[in-house]
């Protein structure tokens, strides 16, 4: 992670001294990554080119249903979300609102209130930045700005000192650089 973390924090700095970040551009259709799901963020992240591959569009009516029956199963659902979007750019695809509606809705109700309630160690870690980082991917595509206030608010509300028991946990690192991302596409 001392790598991934370092990489991240010369394109923050550069970016502040005006680099720009390399444009994402919304997928018009759907990309099959040549790679994993986290390898593709980890990627992206660090403002890398990802290779990818269109391919057909599968059926998000299904994950969203799975998804919803999964509100209890932090583990399913994070599963469900890193094989859907093996390419995490297309969470910004016109087929996923559904899906972005959903992760939005649990980010903004069921999880804020856990957090507010000092219950963020109830919170499976893993799944809560995936949907983080996939919520702030997002960000960076859109002019709903629901979507850079839930960033925002997360933000703020995140303990500083938080070191989640992870297996994923440069996903906090990763969600902070698509944060800043989002900030950059809205403020410039």
């Amino acid at each position: 992670m001392t790598d991934f973390v370092s990489r991240l924090r010369q394109q923050l700095m550069a970016a502040r001294d005006g680099q720009q970040l390399r444009t994402w551009r919304a997928p018009e259709t759907w990309f099959a990554d040549l790679s994993d799901s986290l390898a593709a963020i980890r990627a992206l992240a660090a403002d890398e080119q990802v290779v990818c591959a269109a391919a057909h569009v599968p059926d998000a009516s299904v994950v969203f249903v799975q998804l919803k029956s999964s509100v209890r199963n932090a583990q399913r659902r994070f599963e469900l979300l890193t094989t859907r979007y093996l390419h995490p750019l297309n969470v910004a695809a016109a087929s996923e609102q559904q899906i972005r509606e959903h992760l939005l809705e649990r980010l903004m109700v069921a999880d804020r209130s856990r957090i507010e309630q000092h219950e963020l160690h109830l919170l499976d870690a893993d799944d809560l930045l995936l949907r983080l980082n996939l919520i702030a991917i997002y960000a960076s595509f859109t002019s709903d700005l629901r979507y850079l206030d839930a960033l925002n608010y997360y933000y703020e509300l995140m303990p500083q000192a938080w070191y989640p028991k992870s297996l994923h946990n440069w996903l906090r690192v990763s969600f902070l650089s698509f944060y800043v991302r989002a900030l950059e596409v809205h403020f410039n």
